[in-house]
């Protein structure tokens, strides 16, 4: 159940890309270490690359020696790019930045389109039909990956039979807006865990008749926890 990626690619360049300024990049210093999130700020082929400096308030030193390595990452589209560079030259005028030397290689591995997100999140079953008056609902069930598409619960019993409806609620916090979701979902599988590790069911959901901007809010919250995935936001997603 966690992020799927395909394999790694090298045969790309950084310019390959097509970057857009100010994009973040998680950078990774090694000697003294330490990380910040910057933006991209420019780049030439075969020139150099440009990037802002850490903030006195990101806990990063302003000043590192230059030619130390940085380790790189970024995202683009559904793409994630990872290279290593070496600190070429500082400045702070007119403002602070870095540049970098421009890498001969990357590491690029697309997420495949299906990928589900590994969270904790309680949520709550309920009928499809609200005339209903089914034995057990509404129930209490942890959420353990979400992808556009769907999500698995875990439930300390099997819920039912694969095809039935049900209603889904959960919130979802979106950077500092909290979202409540109540959604449509048609049970697709069920699976029991090992008698060893606990007596736990996952059970796949599928969203079903989804409105363009439930769509669209369950699209961010699985954006933005694949950034916390991949080490470019906190748990709270925030920037880190």
């Amino acid at each position: 159940m966690a992020l799927k990626l395909e394999p790694i690619q090298t045969e790309k360049k950084l310019a390959d890309l097509r970057l857009q300024i100010g994009e973040p990049v998680r950078v990774e210093i090694r000697i003294p270490r330490a990380k910040y999130t910057a933006k991209l700020l420019g780049y030439a082929e075969k020139g150099g690359i440009m990037i802002s400096a850490p903030s006195s308030k990101s806990g990063v030193p302003t000043l590192i020696n230059e030619g130390n390595l940085a380790s790189l990452r970024l995202i683009s589209g559904n793409r994630i790019c990872t290279f290593t560079s070496k600190i070429l030259k500082q400045h702070d005028q007119p403002f602070s930045y870095w540049i970098l030397e421009y890498p001969e290689t990357i590491e690029l591995r697309r997420i495949r389109e299906h990928s589900r997100i590994p969270v904790s999140l309680s949520c709550s079953i309920d009928d499809y039909d609200e005339m209903a008056e089914s034995d057990g609902l509404p129930v209490n069930a942890l959420c353990v990956d979400i992808s556009r598409d769907g999500v698995c619960l875990q439930l300390p019993y099997a819920l039912g039979s694969v095809g039935e409806r049900f209603y889904l609620t959960t919130r979802l916090q979106i950077g500092d807006i909290d979202q409540v979701l109540l959604v449509p979902v048609e049970l697709r599988n069920i699976h029991s865990r090992p008698a060893e590790v606990s007596s736990l069911f996952n059970h796949g959901f599928k969203f079903l008749d989804l409105d363009e901007d439930t769509r669209l809010i369950i699209t961010a919250f699985v954006y933005q926890q694949f950034l916390v995935e991949t080490g470019n936001l906190d748990y709270t997603g925030q920037e880190l």
